[in-house]
């Protein structure tokens, strides 16, 4: 979680006052505000470890609403008993006065949790809320049946109730027109002002530089989230859906295992004590009670599932233990579990067919083929993790089995699936079998994705992952000379060194952020984690990983060199 100095409240005065010096400052913003016939002012007061407190005021100036939300902010703080932590300041913009029926078609076309403009419900702005406060209360929704969409009543009448003192319930049954409005925030924790992105997509966010201590900053905290998750007995709480702190209850050991890789990849470049324990408590659990050993054919497999009628054996929780393995094994200099990682490896070749493709799914306990096929991604993650295991033990039959299962991928155009796991997998490869086809075919894996990819409203994050493995392929073959297959293809090196850095920096809007995670229900849990929008802000630990795998790597190939 991102941690924050508590302050007191004989501090408010102070820090209100230099949230408001910090917003004049902003010169160009603050004459705009002070141009318009009246100013609308929203102060949110954050918490440790409940929903931020929203006051607003609307004068016709600047210091008139000021005046207001201060006095409003100083009398509710009087009467509370915890300590506010941050202080958010957003000042209306732009409104835009819609029907009752062009505002459902608005939120019907938008993308849940996507909508992000204020909305007000009163035409004096009485009755305004936050984007941040409707989306972090799932206040607007979309009915699975009609898919359209509509104000979740309870929820913003039940959050009006708690978080907004003194303000009466909405009447829906008296508006005659919704009220859009747009606001440019500012925010204040730590005796530090931030001043907030506006726009589409942007919103709310610090508009700070994507540079080393930023990508340092969300790594650090990001591993030590998934830290917080370990339990006892090396299993992990498998995350939240972040409206109302709800924990999900499942679990899956394929992400046990591909969060304990991205976990170690996160602690050597950035090593923490708890993180290191989190890494050895969750191996341990892996291989002490989650793997079955066949001692007649020195295989393993992992165990997946949750309920007894329901185990399984899927091929990529077997990759995903070697990449954790065999990672582990390099970053903390510990081979020990090398002999069970090439078990799990010869679990894959019993899984390879004759064309090199592989069986998905087994039953468990028979060991009968459940599925043929479940998901393309496992095939490229079962090629990469015996790909990390060949780079340890230079055994042949791991190369082999990889060069067989690419004869399937290049024949069956296994590119068009943009697969970030044959991504890496093609990198590992050419490592050492250069070979044009394979080069091809990692180039052709990620080219026609990326006007997609550069353009995707989500946080999607295995994005990240997939470009930064062609880019790094892409170095290592011009320096070998073959760099005219890029012309040959007619491949946008600048485009995708744009997508890349396009996607690093719009990927923070799936962090949790300070600004952000105050207007959920339990801001202490969530902050410095990454989530998925619109999955309920959901922050699940494989969900966590594939940005800490992203940023990871972007930092090594593009910021390394500025900390020279």
């Amino acid at each position: 979680m991102l941690t924050v100095e508590k302050v007191s409240y004989q501090e408010f005065e102070a820090s209100l006052e230099k949230l408001k010096d910090y917003i004049i400052e902003d010169k160009a913003t603050f004459q705009q505000i002070n141009n318009q016939s009246s100013v609308t002012i929203f102060l949110s007061i954050g918490f440790e470890d409940k929903r931020a407190t929203v006051f607003n005021a609307k004068s016709k100036k600047f210091s008139q609403s000021w005046a207001n939300i201060h006095n409003q902010g100083r009398s509710y703080l009087r009467g509370v008993k915890e300590q506010f932590i941050s202080l958010k300041v957003d000042i209306v913009t732009d409104i835009t006065p819609v029907s009752i029926y062009e505002f459902i078609q608005r939120i019907t076309k938008t993308k849940k949790n996507y909508f992000r403009q204020g909305v007000s419900f009163s035409k004096d702005l009485k009755h305004a809320f936050l984007e941040q406060e409707l989306n972090g209360n799932a206040v607007i929704q979309i009915d699975p049946k009609t898919k359209r969409g509509f104000i979740k009543e309870r929820n913003l009448q039940n959050y009006i109730k708690k978080h907004r003192p003194k303000l009466s319930p909405v009447n829906f049954n008296q508006i005659e027109k919704v009220y859009l409005f747009e606001t440019k925030g500012y925010f204040f924790e730590n005796n530090q002002c931030f001043s907030l992105k506006q726009g589409d997509y942007d919103n709310g966010r610090r508009d700070i530089t994507l540079d080393v201590d930023e990508v340092k900053m969300m790594v650090d905290r990001a591993q030590q989230y998934l830290a917080s998750l370990s339990k006892p007995n090396g299993e992990f709480v498998y995350g939240y859906f972040s409206y109302f702190d709800k924990e999900i209850k499942f679990y899956n050991m394929l992400r046990h295992c591909s969060t304990l890789y991205a976990m170690v990849e996160s602690y050597e470049f950035i090593p923490n004590e708890k993180v290191s324990k989190a890494i050895h408590e969750g191996l341990s659990y892996l291989i002490q009670k989650k793997l079955h050993f066949d001692d007649m054919k020195n295989t393993a497999y992992v165990i997946d599932g949750v309920e007894e009628e329901e185990l399984e054996i899927k091929l990529g929780a077997n990759a995903a233990a070697i990449l954790a393995l065999t990672k582990y094994a390099e970053v903390f200099d510990d081979y020990q579990y090398i002999p069970v990682a090439q078990q799990l490896a010869k679990g894959i070749l019993e899984l390879q067919k004759e064309n090199g493709s592989f069986v998905h799914v087994l039953d468990y306990p028979s060991l009968e083929i459940k599925e043929e096929f479940r998901i393309v991604y496992y095939d490229g993650e079962a090629a990469f993790a015996l790909m990390r295991l060949y780079k340890i033990d230079r055994d042949n039959q791991w190369l082999q089995a990889v060069e067989h299962a690419f004869e399937y991928f290049i024949e069956n155009n296994h590119w068009k699936h943009h697969d970030h796991w044959l991504s890496y997998c093609t990198n590992e490869l050419t490592l050492y079998k250069p070979l044009r086809k394979y080069y091809q075919f990692g180039l052709q894996n990620v080219q026609n994705k990326l006007d997609y990819i550069y353009k995707r409203i989500t946080t999607y994050p295995t994005f990240l992952e997939l470009t930064m493995a062609a880019y790094h392929m892409i170095g290592r073959m011009k320096e070998e000379g073959q760099g005219d297959l890029l012309t040959e293809l007619d491949f946008d090196e600048s485009k995708l060194e744009a997508t890349i850095h396009r996607r690093a920096e719009y990927q923070r809007n799936g962090f949790f952020y300070p600004e952000l995670a105050m207007y959920f229900k339990n801001p202490k849990r969530i902050a410095g984690s990454f989530f998925i929008r619109h999955h309920s802000f959901r922050t699940r630990i494989d969900d966590v990983e594939h940005y800490l795998s992203g940023y990871c790597a972007y930092y090594h190939l593009f910021l390394k060199q500025n900390e020279q």
